[in-house]
């Protein structure tokens, strides 16, 4: 028996953790660590908090109230699950 899961290819930018873009095109002139949500490269955090970025942005710009401890680059970043979601949206199987 196989197991068999849905490929989703989706841009995220290691730069400013944004999506839809990749560090090549990123138009940010700092860098935002995908871990504590600072403005270092994430190689170089020393915080022991962890802040999405994306998720901390989207519950400032839109009201909501996303789980924000998680990383940016993890599969239960809830801005992650609504890029996805979108992603569906264009797609017809």
């Amino acid at each position: 028996m196989h197991n068999m899961r849905e490929f989703f290819h989706l841009k995220r930018c290691t730069k400013s953790q944004g999506f839809d873009h990749l560090t090549k095109d990123c138009k940010d002139v700092r860098p935002t660590c995908g871990s504590c949500s600072g403005r270092h490269e994430i190689r170089r955090c020393r915080s022991p908090q962890i802040v999405c970025v994306n998720c901390s942005h989207y519950n400032y710009c839109y009201g909501k109230e996303f789980e924000i401890r998680n990383k940016a680059s993890d599969n239960s970043c809830s801005c992650y699950h609504l890029e996805i979601a979108a992603y569906r949206q264009t797609r017809d199987y």
